[in-house]
């Protein structure tokens, strides 16, 4: 579906909120208890753009009073039998109406009255909006504007505070620690950013063995985590009644989402931080923040968006940008690596937990990282039907063990916080082993934005059915909550395990980067045969 006609159905909707006397759309709901709708699936509809399914959408359209000539209009044009006019090219004549389209009055916006100038385009440039700035001050007299001048006063100290500590910081960082990791690693634990995670937890073996295609499933790693987050994108921070009113039992990605599944594609997490690592084979932390950082979208939880703030916006050291939030997203970043490191426990583990640490230096995202690393390297090299899905989760457990705080807020109480290891080792394979439902398996572990929610409910999805690439990851969209990352993890373990070959083509078909990341993972190959 075009997203032009996205664009049409969210600006019709909104302005009807307008036509009727509502202020917000969460007063419209609240008068209409009877629609039977959340509060969250009216926000997706309106103001995000999503198509939902067609029974949604009429009762939406009835809700607000659209005739049924309307109603008919707007549901042909999203469901078939009607194709959006677009906007008339200079020199180009004016297309013929299409029989059954949306009057053009009921398109335009009123918004501005007619023959009033549009409002100039947001300054994006920093010389633009300081030249304006200086050009406008001096026009502003003293007298009258105390406040205005005593803020515009407090706000250059500030600016002169951050300039001269901008320019110390060079001093204090290492010089690019000549792609040690291990120089690096000391110097984030004394500047106090990560734990000393790596003389915690225990060890694994991994090693390349014979007669598996490696490159099958360097391949199935990368694009399965891509379908992952395109999918999840869709049911990001939805509830799973939220995802069944708005798409029904999603399959495979609606049509009507193609244009959120090119941006998730494109802005995909690891193929981000797989160029980073490529032209080297190093991990540059400065490089690899950037990417991170970079990769960031708005939709993001507030400790990505956060670190992506402080590191593009805000000009902090890339030592310095991360967040003390404990997300699951550091163990989706951390693809690439666990490819790059598959042949080197040791290695895996010590720059895992550095590449968490530059956008989450909070205990449990590292810990989170490095077990979703270990996880996915050891899919690498299981032989096929080997995978015992009980003990899985238990052999990870002890490799962040002492890695997260074992104690809550309130030690006085004496109650065990809750830890990423300890749902690997003991709640994870407990409802494994008694084949509890997804649904109960996401009320017992979770789906948030935790890393201690959405890596045990990632692995429990795949551990499932971990051969069947579409009985891993569509549990995962279905459920809403942390979408994105749960997905793009249970898809690259399963990627993992089974190969592209046995990811299913609908899947792949209209995934765009589908070459430029099967070339990212031809590369990693090559760089970790040849370490």
């Amino acid at each position: 579906m075009d997203s032009h006609a996205d664009t049409i159905l969210s600006n019709l909707l909104k302005k009807r909120l307008k036509t009727l006397g509502y202020p917000s759309l969460r007063k419209f709901h609240a008068d209409r208890p009877g629609l039977g709708l959340s509060y969250e699936v009216l926000r997706q509809v309106v103001y995000c753009g999503h198509i939902p399914r067609p029974e949604t959408l009429f009762r939406i359209l009835g809700s607000m009073q659209f005739s049924s000539s309307q109603v008919r209009k707007i549901c042909g044009m999203h469901y078939g039998d009607f194709l959006p006019i677009s906007s008339p090219v200079a020199d180009t004549p004016a297309p013929v109406p299409i029989a059954g389209s949306v009057p053009q009055d009921l398109l335009a916006d009123r918004s501005r009255p007619e023959g009033e100038p549009a409002p100039s385009p947001f300054i994006e440039d920093p010389g633009e909006t300081m030249s304006r700035l200086l050009s406008a001050l001096p026009g502003i007299p003293v007298s009258g504007n105390e406040d205005l001048w005593e803020m515009v006063e407090a706000l250059t100290k500030i600016a002169e505070q951050k300039i001269r500590r901008s320019a110390g910081r060079p001093a204090e960082q290492p010089l690019l620690f000549a792609g040690e990791p291990e120089a690096i690693y000391q110097f984030l634990v004394r500047k106090n950013r990560i734990p000393p995670f790596l003389s915690r937890g225990e060890n694994l073996t991994f090693e390349f063995v014979d007669g598996i295609d490696y490159r099958d499933r360097f391949r199935g790693a990368l694009l399965g985590s891509a379908v992952g987050e395109a999918l999840g994108a869709v049911t990001q921070g939805l509830t799973p009644r939220d995802v069944q009113e708005l798409y029904g039992e999603v399959e495979a990605l609606p049509v009507a989402a193609s244009a959120r599944w090119t941006s998730a594609a494109h802005d995909s997490m690891p193929l981000a931080v797989a160029r980073s690592f490529l032209p080297d084979g190093l991990l540059d932390p400065e490089r690899t923040a950037d990417a991170i950082a970079r990769a960031a979208r708005r939709d993001d939880p507030p400790g990505l968006s956060g670190f992506a703030r402080n590191l593009l916006e805000r000009g902090i050291p890339w030592h310095e940008a991360g967040e003390n939030a404990p997300e699951s997203m550091p163990a989706v970043a951390v693809l690439p690596l666990a490819l790059l490191r598959a042949g080197s426990f040791r290695r895996l583990k010590l720059e895992a937990g550095i590449l968490a640490s530059l956008s989450h230096n909070h205990p449990t995202a590292i810990a989170g990282a490095i077990a979703q690393a270990c996880a996915v390297a050891r899919m690498l090299h299981a032989p096929a039907s080997s995978l015992d899905v009980i003990s899985f989760p238990r052999a990870l457990s002890p490799v962040v063990a002492g890695i997260e705080p074992e104690r809550g807020a309130r030690p006085r109480l004496g109650k065990s916080a809750t830890t990423v290891g300890r749902k690997l080792g003991a709640e994870l394979p407990a409802l494994l082993l008694r084949r509890a439902p997804v649904q109960e398996m996401q009320e017992a572990l979770g789906n948030g934005t935790a890393a201690h929610e959405g890596i045990p409910f990632a692995l429990g999805c795949f551990l499932r059915s971990p051969e069947d690439f579409a009985e891993a990851v569509l549990p995962a969209v279905r459920h809403g909550g942390d979408a994105r990352a749960v997905a793009a993890m249970a898809g690259a373990l399963c990627g993992a395990y089974i190969g592209e070959s046995g990811i299913p083509e609908r899947f792949l078909e209209r995934l765009p980067g589908r070459q430029d990341l099967g070339d990212a993972a031809d590369r990693l190959l090559a760089l970790a045969a040849g370490g």
